[in-house]
């Protein structure tokens, strides 16, 4: 438990609770106040996704270098906290995309980096303990970030509690530079050029590990729809709000 562990991990917390709200408020953003239809939900979500996987593939080759993945861990969780933000100002669907997806590719771009400053803070014979810790706050953070958004809903309006994202986003920001000046000074060492390798790591065992990951995520719907079905479950005999809050909260 170094002084960077925990910045990571307060990054990790404060990044999901704001990241989050709009995840959470999405559905009932597009379908009711912009009166987008649902496919639109799917394509957005899909379009963010295949971008952050994208950027995991980069950021991996970019993690690999200890200046670069510095750079990339800082701007990657102030851009996820900026731009998810933002969708509270969308007056289209067309927007609530552009924003999604970069928010979303600077949250798979990060996530390497961070991974890689971790294992720089702490002994190879904490590597489990670190990382269980790191993603014990990330999902910490995902159960009060739609809690949060309830509250939020209930109180202020989704425009507004979309807007106040920004804030636990900023925190988090904060954290993993506190982070990154925690991180011990490693050896310099010439720049390579970024070059994205994937035949070794689908070789060997590890190539059937990504097997299995694979198959997990071709399974694995997005949150939002979910929402968003429960939301049309529930509404009859409900207003729209009492119903969005209902699937939040389920």
């Amino acid at each position: 438990m170094t002084p960077g562990a925990r910045g990571i991990g307060a990054a990790s917390f404060f990044s999901d609770l704001g990241h989050e709200i709009p995840t959470a408020l999405l559905p009932g953003l597009l379908t009711v106040t912009l009166g987008a239809p649902a496919a639109a939900l799917g394509l957005i979500e899909g379009l963010a996704d295949g971008a952050a996987g994208l950027a995991k593939l980069g950021g991996g080759a970019l993690a690999d270098d200890p200046d670069r993945r510095r750079r990339v861990a800082l701007g990657g969780y102030a851009i996820t906290a900026i731009f998810s933000a933002l969708i509270g100002l969308a007056a289209a669907a067309w927007q609530v995309a552009v924003l999604r997806v970069v928010a979303w590719t600077s949250r798979g771009a990060r996530g390497p980096a961070r991974n890689a400053l971790l294992a720089d803070m702490v002994p190879a014979s904490a590597y489990g303990r670190a990382y269980g810790f790191e993603r014990a706050m990330d999902n910490l953070g995902a159960i009060g970030g739609p809690l949060l958004a309830l509250a939020l809903l209930a109180t202020l309006g989704i425009r507004v509690a979309i807007l106040l994202s920004v804030i636990p986003g900023v925190l988090a920001t904060v954290a993993i530079l506190y982070a990154v000046r925690q991180a011990p000074q490693l050896a310099a060492r010439e720049h390579q050029p970024v070059r994205i390798r994937i035949r070794p790591v689908l070789q060997g065992k590890l190539g059937q590990l990504m097997v299995g990951v694979g198959a997990f995520e071709l399974g694995n719907v997005a949150a939002t729809l979910l929402i968003l079905r429960a939301t049309g479950l529930f509404e009859p005999g409900r207003s729209h709000t009492a119903a969005t809050q209902l699937a939040i909260a389920l």
